[in-house]
């Protein structure tokens, strides 16, 4: 989940002409900073996917937590917004990339 809103943050910082760079330096001096901040933020910003976690493995395990939600009749909100943006980082082929290939979705 986490992963997915640093996506997005990096791409609306591109959409709007701010420095993604500056977004992500910003975050990990704050509350937002974990090592996923200062690792995959980073990558996303320059595009660089190599896998260490494939997006298709996340992808997986969101999909069991949303379901594990479901059926305990509790439904996961923010869980299932973010996997569908990894679903939509699966269709457009990034399945084998690192999962923070996840913001090439969120820069469509």
């Amino acid at each position: 989940i986490q992963i997915a809103a640093l996506a997005e943050g990096v791409a609306l910082c591109e959409a709007t002409g701010l420095d993604s760079n500056d977004f992500v330096e910003v975050l990990k001096e704050g509350a937002m900073s974990s090592p996923l901040v200062a690792i995959k933020g980073p990558a996303m910003v320059k595009r660089e996917y190599p896998p260490q976690f494939p997006l298709e493995h996340a992808q997986k395990d969101m999909r069991f937590a949303v379901q594990l939600g479901d059926d305990l009749g509790m439904p996961l909100a923010v869980a299932a917004a973010s996997n569908e943006l990894f679903k939509r980082a699966r269709a457009a082929g990034k399945d084998k990339e690192d999962c923070g290939a996840v913001v090439e979705a969120a820069r469509k």
